[in-house]
């Protein structure tokens, strides 16, 4: 491994925010012993979630193309929305003053100031290189360790102290991030990969938004009813969680792992449905599973969803902030709406009739598979989808004699879209920029093409596709 495959701490900075996300909205309990922070379902919780969404969509909307240059200015008053939010959430109110309304203020606050945190961190990122960007995000899950382990540990009322800094020490990072990242990277992004059209990008978000949409139901059901029976022990998952993204970011620095939307939400399934199977066994051991299986699936979609839309900014960086926005908007949704549903059940039945849990369960089961396998569905070659409509377009003998070698020697969908870019002779930093790959993936992908067709150098395979 080489030193440059090691992100300066600053670009640790994510994982203070991110921490202050699960404390707030996802169940995670890190903070479960501080009076009045908006923890699930509380009216409190859904007004900071509704304020996110809508800080994200706004955000979204306005600041994209040559307005990306003024979003970096509300670093400072998201550091400010995020004290006061916190401060009014855990202050002691005054006697006169109506407590629902400074607690509903306080979530306000946390909702908006933590959004634009986050996309403030989605912009550092764009402008960095993948390969760097592939370590510093998973391996910022380290931040959501130590407060996971460090939170219980203090005595009551002291763990607001570690959600006091979070935005202190998040925002100071970004700020120093600010100002080192490169001026020019908008326009080597502008320069870079051809964007795809606007029809075929609004048909990827919505094949990513509806299985993302189904996953966060069923992390933010299964939290809240794993929840009634696990109370006080919901650092064992957060730990467990975070682990799983330094896990990441191992797999990226050794294995040069790589995975798109299609390939996740195919692996995550499995994970997701023993967790929804788990809800039939009511018993605390289940639940502490349950959770657990739900912080994995949550740091490890968090991850993906930001190098996703990293690589896409190489080609379209002028939505980027727009694109990342939706995303997260969809995620918040998804959360509200499993919230809702597991409080609806809980407050109505009092969870005394299990069977209604289970039932609710098998049809989440249902969605979550129906939705991976029809909608995400097996991964197919997306270079030659993408050339079709484009004037440099492949010639379709070419396509077709690469593909049949795919089928032939088992390649993987990436796999095929290289060996079609080394087909038509592109070199391979050209294949770094087009498919927004680190150099390390393509020389990896390259050389199990080699290893699979059974041959040594360029002119032999081409030689292989010629035949």
């Amino acid at each position: 491994m080489k030193g440059s495959r090691i992100p300066h701490l600053r670009f640790l900075g994510i994982g203070f925010t991110h921490a202050q996300i699960l404390s707030q909205y996802a169940g995670s309990g890190l903070f479960h012993k501080m009076p009045g922070l908006p923890i699930n379902t509380g009216n409190t919780w859904f007004a900071g979630m509704i304020a996110g969404i809508v800080t994200l969509v706004v955000c979204g909307a306005v600041f994209r193309g040559s307005r990306l240059r003024c979003f970096r200015k509300l670093l400072a008053p998201s550091i400010i929305l995020n004290i006061v939010g916190l401060l009014l959430s855990i202050w002691p109110v005054s006697e006169g003053v109506p407590a629902a309304l400074v607690s509903f203020l306080g979530a306000m606050g946390l909702g908006i100031g933590s959004s634009i945190m986050f996309l403030l961190w989605a912009d550092v990122f764009n402008g960095m290189k993948i390969e760097d960007a592939e370590i510093a995000l998973p391996l910022s899950s380290v931040i959501v360790l130590i407060y996971a382990v460090a939170a219980p540990l203090l005595p009551g009322g002291f763990d607001g102290i570690l959600m006091l800094v979070a935005p202190l020490a998040s925002g100071s990072m970004l700020y120093l991030a600010f100002k080192e990242s490169p001026k020019t990277f908008q326009q080597d992004a502008a320069s870079a990969a051809p964007s795809n059209a606007p029809s075929s990008l609004a048909r990827e978000l919505v094949c990513i938004s509806i299985p993302l949409f189904l996953f966060y139901v069923t992390l933010s059901w299964n939290g809240v009813v794993s929840q009634h029976e696990l109370v006080g022990s919901r650092s064992v998952p957060d730990i467990v969680g975070s682990l799983t993204g330094v896990l990441c970011a191992i797999g990226f620095v050794f294995f040069s792992f790589k995975t798109d939307f299609a390939a996740l939400f195919r692996w995550l399934c499995p994970l997701a449905t023993v967790a929804l199977v788990l809800n039939f066994w009511d018993s605390e051991v289940s639940s502490l599973v349950i959770c657990s299986i739900s912080s994995v699936l949550d740091i490890t979609i968090w991850i993906v969803t930001y190098l996703y839309c990293l690589r896409k900014a190489r080609s379209d960086y002028d939505i980027s902030i727009a694109r990342v926005a939706a995303l997260l908007a969809v995620s918040h949704l998804g959360a509200i709406a499993g919230n809702m549903l597991a409080a609806g059940v809980l407050t109505s039945l009092g969870y005394v009739d299990h069977s209604i849990v289970q039932v609710i369960s098998l049809v989440l089961i249902c969605s979550v598979v129906s939705a991976t396998m029809g909608i995400v569905g097996r991964p197919t070659s997306r270079i030659a989808d993408e050339w079709h409509e484009n004037a440099n377009a492949v010639p379709s003998d070419v396509s077709s004699r690469c593909k049949a070698i795919s089928e032939r020697q088992g390649l993987t969908a990436r796999e095929l879209d290289v060996l079609i870019l080394l087909a038509m002779g592109r070199s391979q930093p050209y294949i770094c920029e087009y498919l927004t790959l680190s150099k390390s993936t393509v020389s990896t992908h390259v050389g199990h093409i080699y290893q699979k067709c059974d041959v040594h150098s360029r002119q032999e395979l081409l030689d292989c596709i010629n035949e």
